[in-house]
C-alpha cells in the first residue's frame, strides 16, 4: 500500500506531463473543399443517389520534436485522413450531416498528435435556394474517452 507522501510524489509527475502536453507547440492541418460524393440524407430519395457534399476541417497536433528534420513520418498525414474521408463517402447511406462530421472528428482526433478539431459536413445539393446546407462541429482529445463508453453500449446492445 502507497503512504500518503508516495501518492503525492506520483500526481505531480501526471500534471507536469499533462502541462507539458498542453504547452507544446502546435500547427493547423487544414482540408478546404473537398466535395465528395455522398448518399446522405434523411429523405427517401437521397439514400438512393449520391450528391455533393462539401468537407472543410482544422486538426490542431502537436508539432514533432524536431520541425526541422523533414521528416514525413513524424507528422499527421493530411492525405491519410482525406483517404480515410473517402473511404467514408463510399461505405453506405447516411442520414445525418451531424453523423458524418461527427465520424470525421473521431477519425481526426484518433491520430497520435491530434488535440482538436473543427469540422464542416455542407450538403450542396439539398436546397435548390441555398449554396448549402450543413453543420459545423468542435471536438477535442477528451472526446475520445468520452464515445467508448458508449460505443462499448451499443455493440451489446440488443437489436
Amino acid at each position: 500500500m502507497r503512504t500518503a507522501h508516495q501518492q503525492n510524489e506520483a500526481s505531480p509527475a501526471t500534471v507536469d506531463d499533462a502541462e507539458a502536453r498542453a504547452a507544446a507547440p502546435t500547427y493547423r492541418i487544414i482540408v478546404r473543399d473537398l466535395v465528395l460524393p455522398w448518399r446522405i440524407g434523411v429523405r427517401r430519395h437521397e439514400e438512393d443517389r449520391r450528391q455533393r457534399v462539401r468537407i472543410n476541417l482544422e486538426l490542431v497536433v502537436h508539432e514533432q520534436a524536431d520541425p526541422s528534420a523533414d521528416n514525413y513520418h513524424d507528422v499527421t498525414c493530411y492525405e491519410r485522413i482525406i483517404e480515410k474521408i473517402r473511404q467514408m463517402a463510399a461505405a453506405g447511406h447516411v442520414k445525418l450531416a451531424e453523423t458524418v462530421a461527427h465520424k470525421i472528428a473521431m477519425m481526426c482526433l484518433s491520430e497520435p498528435h491530434a488535440e482538436e478539431v473543427t469540422v464542416r459536413v455542407e450538403k450542396l445539393e439539398a436546397i435548390h435556394d441555398a449554396a448549402s446546407v450543413g453543420v459545423e462541429i468542435k471536438r477535442f482529445r477528451q472526446d475520445l474517452t468520452r464515445e467508448a463508453p458508449q460505443k462499448r453500449f451499443r455493440l451489446t446492445e440488443k437489436p
